[in-house]
C-alpha cells in the first residue's frame, strides 16, 4: 500500500523494538534501545548510496544537511506490506526490500533484532548507520569486523547495564568493505550543526582504520559505513543486541537465549536467511491485516518468554490491557501463529485474580503490577467475562483440555465474583455509573446491554467448560435463564437499548449491545438470544451506527439516526469494535453489510494512520482521536477469520 503523508511503517520483530521507514527511504522513531515509549524521533547518519554513480537512493538524503549538491535518485516509489517495505528507484534502477523476519510457529526467528536490506540491481551500494549505543554519546566506539559477515560493530565503552541503551549495533554484509568511523555531525556553514554526507565518495572511503571512538570531551556523532559491488542481488543487515537491565525493563530479551552479540545474529541470518511466511495476497483485507500487524513492534518478549503489547506506547503505557477488544483481540490473531505463547499470557492473568476480580492489564510498563480497572477504586464488569471467553477460546481453538482444566478454578472464582455484583437480583452484574467498564467516563446504570451480553456468553462458556470437565453447573443454568430474561427486557422491537435502570432508560443503539453474541457465535457456543433478535439488532446497528458517519461505525447512535454526543466514547468509533461487529454480520449471513462496514473503517485508517491506529476515530471528520498505536489494531483479523469460517455456520 502507499504511504499516507508523514507516516512511516515500523520495521522490527516481536519484542525487539523497531525503526520507522518513510516513503523517501529515510528513517525515524527508533525504539530498538529498550525505549518503546520514548522513541528517537530524528535519526541522522542513515543513508543508502550507489557509489558507482554517486547517487543517493533516497528521496530526501539531505533532510538534516545543508549540503544539497549530492545527486539523488530521479524517482522513488514505496510499497508497504508489513513487516516489509519495498522501494523502487529510477536512474539508477534498484529494488530495495527492507524487512524483518516473521515465521508463524517459529518464535526465535520472529523475534530476531534485525532489519534486512535485500537490494537488487547493479552498482556499488554503500549503507551507513549511526552509533546510538549508550544514552550519552561519550564512550561510543566502532570496530571493524572481518569474518563470515564483514561490517562495523558499534558499542559504548562507558555505558552501564542500568542504561536502556547498553548494548551494541552491527551493520554489515557478506564480503563488504568497511569504513569504521565517520563523524557526521559537523558545524554548519551558516549556523548550528549539520550532517556531513560528503563522505560517500570512493575516493574518500577507506578501510585503513580498525577502530574509531569518540574522544573524551568531543561532541561527536559517529556512524559506520559498509559498501559492496552489487551484481544482481545482495543482502545487507542491521542487527542489535541491547542486553542491559534498566529499571523499567529488567527482564532481558528473548533473543538473549540464542545469541551472544549482534554479530552472532547477523551471521545466523546470513546463513539461515529467514523470511516472511504470511499470506502474500494483496486484496484490501489482507493488506489491512498485514499492515495492522505493525502493533507487534510495540511489544515486549522477555528472556523467560513472556510477551506483552502496550495498550499504547505513548500515554497509558499499560501492558496487555483486556476488555473492549484490546489484548483480547490481539491475542485472537496471534493465537493462530504462536498458540503456546498466547495461552501462556492469557493464563498469566490468573496469577493476579483477587477474590475473583480480573485485572485490567498486567502493569504500567511492567508485567508484574496490574491495575484493577483503569478507574480505581471502581471495579469493571466487562473484564471478568472477557477473560473467561479468552480462556475458553484458547481451549476451543487449540483443543488443550489440560489448559482448560488448570484454569477452571479461576474461571469459577471470576464467575462467582460477577454473580455477586448483581445486587438487584436480575441476573446481570449491576452498572453503577461511568467508571465500571471499558467505556470509562460513560454513565451506564442498572442493566447494560453491553455488560449483559458479555456476561451471558461468558456464563454459557463457563457452563460448557463445566460440562466438558464433568463439574456440576445446574445453578449456573438457572442464573443464565434469569440473565437472559433481563437482557430481553432491553428489547425495543428493533434492538437492545443501551441500558435501563428502574424508570430510567438510555435508548440509544450501542454497537456492542450483542458483543457477547459475537463471541458465542465465533466460538461455536450458539446463540444465547433468539436468532431473529440478533439479526434485527445487527440490522439496526448497520442502519443507525453504520450510516451515521461516512468514516466509521459509530459507537452509539440515537433512535433518530443522530450521533449520541453524551461522551467522547459514545460519539466516536472504536475500530477494534467495528471490525468485530462486521465479522459478526458476516457470520450471520450479512456478508455484504459486514464487508461494507469493515472496508469503510479500513479506508479511513489506511488513508490517514495505518501504522498509528487510534483507540477512537472522530465520527464527524475521521480524525485520530484517543490513544495512539493502539493494541486493538489487529481486530481486522476477525474479518478474515469470519470470511474463512462463515461457510461452516
Amino acid at each position: 500500500m502507499k504511504f499516507p503523508n508523514n507516516c512511516g511503517i515500523p520495521i522490527g520483530s516481536m519484542g525487539t523494538g523497531k525503526i520507522d521507514f518513510f516513503s523517501d527511504l529515510t528513517i525515524g522513531n527508533l525504539t530498538i534501545m529498550n525505549n518503546w515509549s520514548t522513541p528517537l524521533k530524528i535519526v541522522r547518519g542513515f543513508h543508502i548510496v550507489d557509489l558507482a554513480t554517486g547517487t543517493f537512493l533516497q528521496g530526501n538524503p539531505s533532510k538534516n544537511s545543508e549540503i544539497k549538491f549530492q545527486t539523488k535518485t530521479a524517482k522513488i516509489e514505496a510499497d508497504a506490506f508489513f513487516p516489509q517495505v519495498e522501494y523502487k528507484t529510477e536512474d539508477p534502477n534498484f529494488t530495495i526490500k527492507v524487512y524483518s523476519p516473521f515465521i508463524p510457529g517459529n518464535l526465535k526467528d520472529s523475534s530476531l533484532p534485525s532489519i534486512i536490506f535485500n537490494i537488487k540491481g547493479n552498482g556499488i551500494i554503500a549503507i551507513s548507520f549511526p552509533n546510538l549505543t549508550g544514552s550519552r554519546r561519550w564512550g561510543r566506539a566502532n570496530y571493524k569486523v572481518k569474518g563470515k559477515v564483514n561490517g562495523v560493530l558499534m558499542t559504548n565503552l562507558r555505558a552501564l547495564q542500568s542504561d536502556p541503551a547498553y548494548g551494541e549495533i552491527f551493520l554489515g554484509c557478506e564480503g563488504c568493505k568497511v569504513h569504521v568511523g565517520h563523524p557526521y555531525w559537523v558545524p554548519a556553514l551558516k549556523e548550528g550543526m549539520t550532517e556531513d554526507v560528503s563522505i560517500f565518495d570512493l575516493n574518500k572511503l577507506n578501510e585503513s582504520e580498525d577502530k574509531y571512538y569518540i574522544k573524551p570531551f568531543a561532541r561527536e556523532e559517529i556512524s559506520g559505513i559498509v559498501w559492496k559491488e552489487v551484481k544482481g542481488e545482495e543482502n545487507f543487515y542491521i542487527t542489535w543486541y541491547f542486553n542491559g537491565r534498566p529499571h523499567h525493563y529488567p527482564y532481558g530479551h528473548y533473543y538473549e537465549n540464542w545469541f551472544q552479540n549482534a554479530i552472532d545474529i547477523a551471521e545466523y541470518i546470513n546463513e539461515r536467511k529467514p523470511g516472511i511466511e504470511l499470506d502474500e495476497s494483496r486484496d484490501w483485507l489482507n493488506e489491512g491485516f498485514r499492515n495492522s500487524l505493525y502493533v507487534i513492534t510495540h511489544s515486549w518478549l522477555t528472556k523467560d518468554g513472556r510477551f506483552a503489547i502496550y495498550e499504547d506506547s505513548k500515554i497509558s503505557l499499560l501492558m496487555n490491557t483486556i476488555g473492549g477488544m484490546t489484548w483480547d483481540v490481539a491475542s485472537f490473531a496471534l493465537l493462530e501463529y504462536f498458540p503456546d505463547l498466547i495461552k501462556r499470557m492469557d493464563e498469566y492473568f490468573a496469577n493476579y485474580i483477587i477474590d475473583g476480580e480480573v485485572p485490567h492489564d498486567i502493569g504500567e510498563e511492567s508485567i508484574e503490577n496490574p491495575i484493577y480497572g483503569a478507574s480505581f477504586p471502581y471495579s469493571w464488569n466487562d473484564l471478568g467475562p472477557t477473560w473467561i471467553l479468552m480462556i475458553y477460546r484458547d481451549y476451543k481453538l487449540t483443543e488443550d483440555k489440560d489448559f482448560l482444566k488448570r484454569n477452571y478454578p479461576y474461571m469459577k472464582k471470576v464467575m462467582d465474583w460477577l454473580i455477586k455484583r448483581d445486587e438487584d437480583g436480575d441476573g446481570i452484574p449491576d452498572s453503577k455509573g461511568g467508571f465500571d467498564n471499558s467505556y470509562d467516563g460513560t454513565y451506564m446504570y442498572g442493566t447494560s446491554s453491553y455488560v449483559a451480553s458479555l456476561f451471558l456468553c461468558s456464563l454459557k462458556a463457563f457452563i460448557s467448560a463445566s460440562e466438558i470437565l464433568g463439574y456440576e453447573y445446574s445453578e449456573y443454568l438457572r442464573i443464565l435463564d434469569k440473565a437472559r430474561a433481563s437482557m430481553n427486557s432491553l428489547w425495543n422491537g428493533k434492538y437492545f437499548v443501551n441500558w435501563k435502570y428502574k424508570d430510567n432508560e438510555k435508548d440509544s443503539c450501542l454497537n456492542t449491545q450483542i458483543l457477547g453474541e459475537f463471541w458465542c457465535d465465533i466460538l461455536g457456543l450458539g446463540n444465547v438470544l433468539d436468532e431473529d433478535k440478533v439479526i434485527s439488532a445487527l440490522k439496526s446497528i448497520y442502519e443507525l451506527n453504520g450510516k451515521a458517519s461516512k468514516f466509521c461505525l459509530v459507537n452509539s447512535v440515537n433512535p433518530d439516526g443522530s450521533i449520541d454526543e453524551t461522551t467522547d466514547q459514545m460519539k466516536s468509533c472504536w475500530p477494534r469494535i467495528s471490525f468485530a461487529i462486521a465479522s459478526h454480520m458476516i457470520l450471520k449471513g450479512m456478508k455484504k453489510e459486514g464487508i461494507e462496514i469493515a472496508q469503510k473503517e479500513w479506508n479511513t485508517i489506511s488513508s490517514r494512520y495505518p501504522w498509528n491506529q487510534p483507540s477512537k476515530i472522530n465520527a464527524f471528520n475521521g480524525d485520530h482521536f484517543g490513544l495512539p498505536y493502539y493494541i486493538g489494531s489487529l481486530s481486522i483479523y476477525l474479518v478474515k477469520y469470519a470470511l474463512k469460517n462463515s461457510s461452516h455456520h
